[in-house]
C-alpha cells in the first residue's frame, strides 16, 4: 500500500522538532514562575489578599477666647449599599432602591447630560449624580463585601426614618461620618478658613501620615490650614486579609487606634468681632451714600492686645461664607469669589499690600530722633511745599521736582510734637531727605536709615502670624529700585517713602504691630491668634506666651517722646474731631495714602495730583497703659480721621464697655 502523499518524514520530523521547541519553551516559562519569580508572585498574591482599613481620628474643636465654638465636626449622615447582602430577586431589588429613591431624593437611575442636569454641584463633577442601580452594579463588579455611598448627607430625620426600616432593606445601611460646621460663618471665615478634599499633587504626602485622600480632608486656608496637623490628630488602622470579593476574612496583627486632633482656643472674641464687622460694613455703607465715583468696597478691622500681641479681632471685607464649604465646594459659589475683582477669599488683614501714609511716619521720626537729625525742640519750616534739587542736574531748573504737604497753605514753623500731631508732610521730607531752607542739612535720615528703621518696626517682614498666606509688604531701598525698576534712587523717591508713600507697601498688621514698641518701651510683640491647645477634656497641654520679635535700639526718651505726640493728635491734631470716650484717653495717628494701582487706572482716576487715596487709622487706650490698640483701614476711604477714625473709636467705646461688664 502506498503511504499518503502528505505525511512524508520531513514533515513528521518538522511537526516532532516543533513540539520539543514548545515543550522546552514552556518548561522554561514554568520554571521562570515557579523558580525564579516566585517570590515576586508569592509578594503579589499576599498583597492582593491585604488591605489597609484607615480609622479617621476625631477632628479638634477650634473655639474663641470665650469658649464660643467656632468650627468643629457634626455627624453626617450617609445611605450605603453593601452589594453582597441585597437580595437576588430583582423585584425585590427594585423595591429597596425605590424606597431609598423616595425618602433621600436619590435617582434610581443616573439621569440623561443634557442642559438640565449638565451643571456641576461640586468641583470636578460635570455630570449629575449617578443613580443607584448604576453606583451598585459598579461596584457588585469590583468589590460586593465593601459599602458604597447612595445618598450623602441626608437630613437627620430622613436618616431616623430609614434606620427603622433597616430590617426590611437587607444590604441598606445608615454611615456616620464627621462633617466640619462653622456656627459663625462669614464672620469669622477669614480666620477659620475651611476644608477641601485630598488633591493628586499632595495625595501622596498625605498618604505616608495616614490619610486615605478619597475619605480624608485637609484645611484650605485660615486656622484650618495653619494648624492642619494639631487639629487633624493621627488616624488609626487595621491591617487585615480579605478573600477576591472584598470579604473581610480576618485581622492581621495589632489593630492601632486612632488618635484625635487637639482642639484649638483662639485669642479672638467673637463678640468683639461681630462689633467691628457691624461698625466697618456701617461706615462703608454711610461713605457709598454719601459720595459719586468709585465705590467703597474693602476694609480692614484688627483689635489687639499691644502688651501681649493677642489678637481680639480681624475683620477683612469684603468676606464669604466658610459655611458652604462644610460639605464640599460649590463650583460655582468658588467661581463667583475667585473672579470677584475685589477677592472676598483674601484675608486683606495679612495679605493686602497698600501704601501706609502717614501711619507709617514714626518710622521716620523715631529714626531722626534716634540718629540726632533734629532735636524735638527744633522748628522746621513748612511752605506748604518744596522743591527737590537733582543731585546730578542742580543748575538746571527743569530737572527740579515739587512736593507739596496736605495743607497747601503750609503749616508754618513746626516742631517734632506738632509734625506728628499735625501730619506735617513736609516736615518729614524734610526729616527723611533733607531741607536746607527748613534747616535740616546733610541730606536728612537717607533711604538707607529709613530701611533700616522699617525694619526695626516690623515692617519689610511678616509678622508670623498662626495664619498662611501673609505677606511681607515693600520697604524699597537702592538696590531694589536698580533691580526691579532699573533706575537709580532718587532724592525724590526718598523724600516720597518718608510719608509711607511711593514704592513703600505694607499690610494692616504690619501697622498696627509697628506701634507696639512706642506701648511696650521698645518691645517688637509677635501677633497670634493663638491663646492654647487643649486636649480631648479641655485641658490646657499647650499655653502660647507672649513672644517677642526683637527688641528695637530706639531710646526710651525717644518712645516716651513719640507717646506723647501720638497722644497730642486727640488733643489738639488730626484726630482731635474724633469723639471721646467716657473715662478713658485715647492716643492714635491718622493716615490718608493715595494710591494708583490697577482698579484705579482702570476706572481712570489716576489723575495727576487728584490721586485716590486709602483711609488709615490706629488708635490705642488707655493711653496710660494701653491694653487694646485697634487699626481701621478703608480702601479708597479718602480721609483717615474722618472715615476710618469713627471705625476705631466705634471699637474701642465698644470694648471698654464690654470690659466694664466683666
Amino acid at each position: 500500500m502506498n503511504s499518503s502523499p502528505f505525511i512524508t518524514p520531513w514533515r513528521i520530523g518538522t511537526l516532532y522538532g516543533l513540539m520539543a521547541i514548545s515543550i522546552i519553551a514552556f518548561t522554561g516559562q514554568l520554571l521562570r514562575l515557579q523558580v525564579i519569580e516566585h517570590e515576586e508572585f508569592t509578594a503579589l498574591a499576599v498583597e492582593n489578599r491585604q488591605a489597609r482599613i484607615n480609622a479617621p481620628a476625631q477632628r479638634g474643636v477650634i473655639y474663641d477666647r470665650n469658649g464660643v465654638i467656632l468650627g468643629h465636626n457634626i455627624p453626617s449622615y450617609d445611605v450605603i449599599i453593601t452589594p453582597a447582602e441585597l437580595p437576588e430577586d430583582d423585584l425585590r431589588l427594585q423595591e429597596i432602591y425605590q424606597r431609598i429613591a423616595t425618602i433621600t431624593g436619590a435617582p434610581i437611575n443616573t439621569p440623561p447630560l443634557d442642559a438640565g442636569n449638565a451643571s456641576s454641584n461640586r468641583i470636578g463633577e460635570d455630570a449629575p449624580p449617578p443613580g443607584i442601580t448604576e453606583v451598585v452594579f459598579l461596584q457588585e463588579s469590583l468589590a460586593p463585601y465593601e459599602s458604597i455611598v447612595v445618598a450623602r448627607d441626608v437630613p437627620r430625620k430622613v436618616a431616623l426614618t430609614l434606620s427603622e426600616e433597616l430590617r426590611n432593606l437587607p444590604g441598606v445601611g445608615i454611615q456616620i461620618t464627621p462633617m466640619r460646621d462653622y456656627p459663625t460663618g462669614a464672620l469669622t471665615a477669614h480666620i477659620i478658613g475651611y476644608m477641601g478634599p485630598i488633591t493628586e499633587a499632595v495625595k501622596d504626602f498625605y498618604a505616608e501620615r495616614g490619610f486615605d485622600a478619597s475619605r480624608d480632608k485637609i484645611g484650605y486656608s485660615g486656622v484650618e490650614a495653619y494648624m492642619q496637623d494639631t487639629l487633624a490628630g493621627q488616624n488609626g488602622f487595621k491591617l487585615i486579609e480579605q478573600d477576591v470579593a472584598g470579604l473581610e476574612l480576618r485581622v492581621i496583627g495589632e489593630v492601632t487606634n486612632p488618635t484625635p486632633g487637639r482642639s484649638i482656643m483662639l485669642t479672638i472674641d467673637v463678640q468683639l468681632q461681630a462689633i467691628a464687622e457691624a461698625a466697618l460694613r456701617q461706615r462703608m455703607k454711610i461713605e457709598n451714600q454719601s459720595r459719586d465715583g468709585q465705590p467703597v468696597t474693602n476694609g480692614v478691622v484688627i483689635a489687639m492686645n499691644p502688651q501681649t500681641g493677642e489678637i481680639l479681632s480681624m475683620v477683612s471685607l469684603p468676606n464669604y461664607d466658610n459655611q458652604q464649604f462644610a460639605r464640599y465646594i460649590p463650583v460655582d459659589y468658588y467661581t463667583e469669589l475667585l473672579n470677584h475683582p475685589h477677592k472676598p477669599l483674601l484675608n486683606q488683614a495679612i495679605s493686602g499690600e497698600h501704601p501706609p501714609g502717614s501711619v507709617y511716619k514714626l518710622v521716620v521720626a523715631s529714626g531722626a530722633l534716634q540718629e540726632e537729625i533734629v532735636t524735638p525742640d527744633q522748628f522746621v519750616d513748612d511752605p506748604g511745599e518744596i522743591e527737590i534739587v537733582n543731585r546730578y542736574f542742580p543748575n538746571d531748573p527743569g530737572k527740579t521736582r515739587k512736593v507739596v504737604c496736605w495743607k497747601r497753605d503750609g503749616h508754618g514753623p513746626v516742631d517734632f510734637m506738632t509734625g506728628i500731631a499735625q501730619s506735617c508732610d513736609v516736615y518729614f521730607y524734610a526729616l527723611g531727605g533733607g531741607y536746607d531752607d527748613g534747616g535740616v542739612t546733610n541730606n536728612g535720615l537717607g533711604i538707607d536709615k529709613i530701611y533700616e528703621y522699617s525694619n526695626w518696626l516690623g515692617y519689610n517682614q511678616i509678622t508670623g502670624i498662626e495664619l498662611p498666606g501673609e505677606l511681607s509688604g515693600l520697604i524699597p531701598n537702592r538696590d531694589w529700585k536698580r533691580i526691579n525698576i532699573g533706575e537709580n534712587w532718587s532724592t525724590g523717591d526718598t523724600y516720597i517713602s518718608s510719608i509711607g508713600q511711593g514704592y513703600v507697601l505694607s499690610t494692616p498688621l504690619q501697622v498696627l504691630n509697628s506701634f507696639t514698641p512706642f506701648i511696650t518701651n521698645g518691645t517688637l510683640m509677635k501677633p497670634t491668634i493663638i491663646r492654647n491647645i487643649l486636649d480631648g477634656e479641655g485641658n490646657v497641654v499647650e499655653e502660647f506666651q507672649p513672644q517677642i520679635i526683637h527688641q528695637t535700639p530706639i531710646k526710651r526718651s525717644i518712645i516716651e517722646k513719640i507717646s506723647l505726640a501720638l497722644r497730642k493728635v486727640m488733643v489738639d491734631g488730626t484726630g482731635e474731631k474724633l469723639q471721646s470716650i467716657n473715662g478713658v484717653t485715647i492716643a492714635g495717628k491718622t493716615g490718608t495714602a493715595e494710591y494708583c494701582d490697577n482698579i484705579a487706572q482702570e476706572a481712570g482716576r489716576c489723575k495727576f495730583g487728584a490721586w485716590p487715596a486709602h483711609a488709615w487709622f490706629v488708635g490705642y487706650g488707655p493711653y496710660e497703659n494701653p491694653e487694646i490698640a485697634v487699626l481701621a483701614f478703608v480702601y479708597s476711604g479718602e480721609e483717615g480721621a474722618t472715615v476710618a477714625g469713627p471705625i476705631v473709636m466705634e471699637i474701642l467705646d465698644a470694648y471698654f464697655e464690654l470690659e466694664s461688664l466683666k
